[in-house]
């Protein structure tokens, strides 16, 4: 069979850790799967070539922090029955440090601009219902369920947080403005595996937040895109799959 023959999906950061699970999913489940990367393209190529029916996936690069590569990028890319906004970046400052100008940007180009260009490209180039994800954080989110109110980070603060807000309240905007045509859903994780740099007493002390009292599983995150894509009257939608971190306390 040719790429043409199966549903197309774009991972983004689909080379390694939740997006390289969700990679081994959609191709299990027959999509032919453009596998995002920039710095693992190695690791992508990899993890391509052990998938099943290993020809008709894709492995495509691009900084998502550079916005004329991101717009070249997506030029040449073909239009997606299903896109996961994966890629993220976290934890640009260390401990104890003030972020600089050239962190903020790249937070906001890589958690928010790039997320809602691979969006509008898929919106402009759908042929028939498609499924938009994005991949959040559980601390997004308020006791009632909402997204927690955007404000100004003041210089120097890390803007992690902010980026990963304002593109919650946009899964929300893009799920009504898009419809019918394309349906945007968020999933907003709690700890699943530990970033660099935050493992032993750190995830001790995050856990302590989370009412199972473990990490959340990968495939529990895996599972809950599959979900998402057979449910054709869910869009808007932001689900916590956090082990309780977002019930109210």
């Amino acid at each position: 069979m040719t790429n043409e023959t199966w549903p197309r999906a774009l991972v983004t950061g689909g080379a390694r850790r939740i997006g390289a699970a969700i990679v081994r999913r959609l191709a299990e489940n027959g999509f032919a799967v453009w596998i995002h990367a920039f710095r693992s393209r190695a690791e992508a190529e990899a993890l391509r070539r052990s998938l099943p029916d290993s020809e008709r996936h894709r492995v495509t690069v691009c900084d998502l922090s550079d916005p004329d590569a991101r717009t070249a990028w997506l030029a040449a890319l073909p239009g997606f029955a299903l896109t996961v906004n994966n890629a993220s970046c976290y934890r640009l400052t260390p401990p104890g440090g003030r972020e600089s100008a050239a962190d903020r940007t790249r937070y906001r180009e890589v958690n928010l601009e790039a997320p809602l260009a691979v969006i509008q490209h898929q919106f402009d180039h759908l042929d028939g219902e498609a499924l938009a994800v994005n991949l959040l954080d559980a601390d997004i989110l308020d006791d009632a369920g909402g997204v927690v109110a955007p404000r100004p980070v003041p210089e120097g603060e890390d803007s992690y947080l902010a980026t990963r807000r304002a593109l919650g309240l946009a899964t929300r905007m893009l799920a009504r403005e898009l419809a019918p045509r394309l349906r945007v859903n968020g999933i907003a994780p709690g700890p699943v595996l530990p970033p660099a740099g935050i493992a032993g007493p750190g995830m001790i002390r995050i856990l302590e937040r989370v009412p199972l009292r473990r990490q959340v599983a990968v495939e529990a995150v895996v599972n809950t895109v599959d979900f998402l894509w057979r449910n054709g009257s869910l869009t808007g939608a932001i689900i916590p799959v956090d082990g309780g971190m977002s019930t109210p306390r």
